[in-house]
């Protein structure tokens, strides 16, 4: 125990606190202080392979394309365009295929997606990242909700899917509030372990708090609390981010929504990595295990 001790306050060997977790993600910390209060990343992007074509509706909808940000990421990663069979993203996806193996960069912008949802045992940001075997390499970030995808602006797919069931926000949220983490951090990297996670696309109600906080690339932050059957608080503070040109901003700007208005939508989680920061900050950086701290990316809102 002691030698484990020592090894969590060590430098890049902080990962190794991360026993009482399955999986490990070392994030370089300028990184994490660069994007824990944005919504989306903007990334020189290699499309490895991709979807042949999008998923039913029934099964998501969505577009899977993985490839290589090493610049901007560093991590093996996919990317996703939602309602991708919808004629207004016939565009970006015929790019995506035109692109695809042909080492070519690409720019593409969408919502950074920090997430054990396919995860590794242990990834280091900005170590080499190999080519992508097929599109879904082991992987915890995603951009996902694709809204640039070099020159097609596909920020309007952000809607809800016709055809697909999301999961109910009483069972999601039971188990993201149950998820646990542990995290360590010095100068220069945050080491964040987590077991697998579950639960994607999800339908849920929610009652802000507070006034909408601009985040530093346009996007929109709320502070809200998620209600189950019947009215019931199952989830309390938890940030909403808003993608910024997206149908769902544009709802929540032009009804100048704000505390005690409701919202019915559709969101995929992610960490949030403005409270992995205070928490490192705050316990001096020795590893400490406690809830998973998470925010939803609003993709759809439901009329």
């Amino acid at each position: 125990m002691k030698r484990t001790r020592a090894l969590c306050l060590g430098t890049f060997l902080i990962s190794a606190c991360a026993w009482a977790q399955n999986n490990t993600v070392v994030l370089k910390k300028a990184w994490v202080e660069k994007y824990k209060d944005s919504a989306t990343i903007t990334a020189t992007f290699l499309v490895d392979h991709a979807h042949k074509a999008p998923n039913a509706p029934a099964a998501d909808g969505d577009e899977h394309v993985a490839g290589r940000a090493q610049k901007d990421v560093g991590l093996p990663m996919v990317a996703e365009i939602m309602n991708a069979a919808q004629p207004g993203e016939a565009s970006a996806l015929s790019d995506v295929h035109k692109v695809e193996g042909q080492n070519q960069e690409v720019t593409i912008t969408g919502a950074w997606r920090f997430w054990f949802e396919h995860p590794a045992k242990r990834q280091v940001q900005f170590a080499a990242v190999p080519v992508a075997a097929n599109t879904n390499p082991d992987h915890s970030f995603e951009i996902h909700p694709i809204t640039v995808f070099d020159s097609n602006d596909v920020s309007g797919s952000l809607l809800p899917v016709k055809g697909f069931s999301p999961h109910a926000g009483a069972t999601a949220f039971a188990g993201y509030e149950k998820a646990k983490v542990t995290v360590s951090g010095n100068d220069s990297a945050i080491s964040i372990s987590a077991s697998k996670g579950e639960f994607n696309y999800t339908q849920f109600e929610f009652t802000i708090n507070g006034k909408p906080m601009k985040l530093t690339d346009g996007g929109f932050a709320v502070l809200a609390d998620v209600s189950g059957e019947g009215d019931e608080t199952i989830a309390s503070g938890i940030r909403m981010i808003f993608l910024p040109n997206t149908p769902p901003l544009k709802q929540l700007l032009d009804q100048k929504l704000g505390t005690g208005d409701k919202l019915e939508v559709i969101g995929i989680p992610r960490v949030n990595l403005n409270a992995i920061s205070k928490s490192v900050q705050a316990n001096g950086g020795k590893a400490i295990t406690g809830k998973l701290p998470y925010e939803m990316i609003i993709v759809g809102i439901v009329q």
